[in-house]
């Protein structure tokens, strides 16, 4: 790990990892740091909290607001296809002060997460006091047991820009070591006000709650088994619940609120997904590449293909083609 002081930024280059994290110093009791990390491996980090009594100075801890983008890069057999896929993943997630948080990074995936830290004091200054804060439920949260918040987002939201945004905010792109203090703030502002109106227009701390931290880590381990078998029928909730030992009713409703959808939709979408850059390669034939999902015949490989894209894949195919042309 190298410390570059004046550019304010950690980064690393091992055999597990490349890539760090640019940090400043907001505010007295805030801090933001983006994070951007390619992994050559499996990599899961676990916080450490120091021993309080070694510290002359009470510490109560930092709340943890991140915006993470998590991308999962699927190795295919040359066989199949050339082209390697990579599929995203997009959250909020709000801890708690010291609540243990687990953090699962796959080998092949380059993540990001726009990370803001602040204490109480900063807290009760300058966010409990705003009408949208309450509004949203999470005056409630801050005063209930659940240790924290983890949101799914489908992608699509106003709010993903904000990683290219913050890369340009926070001169990420620049050989510049200053950068525009005030719009850095404006910006972080602008983001924790879209926080706020997500749990405002989706209720989230209404229908929120928190999966265990063991939990956590099998149901990342799913996800993640489920992306790596695409090309294979989909297993049955009870298969999956025996293999990574958890019940099938904790595996279908944890992994719905962790995901955002349930196992077997997210798994069907991610193979049209495929499917889709598999069309697009216009190496194979639709017949093929239907057969290749399991499907039984090209119709019903076409229709499901419908119901998520909106198009047939004949229709894409010929388009792409066309545009070839």
């Amino acid at each position: 790990m190298k410390h570059n002081i004046e550019r304010q930024c950690i980064y690393a280059k091992t055999p597990f990892c490349d890539g760090g994290f640019s940090y400043q110093n907001l505010e007295e009791g805030c801090w933001i740091i983006y994070s951007k990390m390619r992994y050559k491996t499996n990599v899961a980090f676990d916080l450490v909290y120091d021993n309080p009594k070694e510290k002359k100075v009470e510490d109560k801890g930092y709340y943890m607001l991140s915006l993470n983008h998590i991308s999962k890069q699927v190795d295919l057999d040359k066989k199949i296809c050339e082209k390697q896929l990579c599929f995203s993943n997009y959250s909020w997630t709000f801890f708690k002060p010291k609540e243990r948080n687990c953090d699962l990074n796959f080998k092949g995936s380059d993540n990001k997460y726009i990370t803001l830290y602040f204490n109480e004091e900063w807290l009760q200054r300058n966010l409990a006091t705003n009408s949208l804060f309450s509004e949203g439920g999470l005056a409630d949260f801050i005063a209930s047991d659940e240790p924290y918040i983890a949101w799914p987002l489908t992608g699509n939201e106003e709010v993903i820009k904000n990683f290219n945004h913050f890369d340009d905010v926070m001169n990420l792109n620049s050989e510049a070591a200053s950068i525009d203090f005030l719009q850095l703030k404006f910006s972080t502002i602008n983001l924790i006000f879209d926080f706020f109106r997500l749990c405002k227009e989706q209720k989230i701390i209404e229908s929120y709650f928190a999966i265990d931290y063991e939990d956590k880590f099998i149901i990342n381990k799913v996800e993640d088994y489920l992306i790596n078998h695409l090309f294979d029928k989909f297993p049955g909730i009870d298969v999956l619940a025996a293999k990574f030992k958890i019940s099938e009713s904790k595996l279908k409703s944890e992994f719905k609120q962790f995901f955002g959808k349930p196992i077997y939709k997210y798994f069907q979408e991610k193979q049209m997904q495929q499917a889709k850059e598999l069309i697009l390669e216009n190496k194979f034939l639709i017949k093929e590449i239907s057969y290749k999902f399991g499907y039984d015949n090209t119709s019903k490989f076409s229709a499901a293909f419908r119901k998520h894209h909106n198009i047939l894949p004949s229709d894409l195919q010929k388009q792409e083609f066309e545009i070839a042309e």
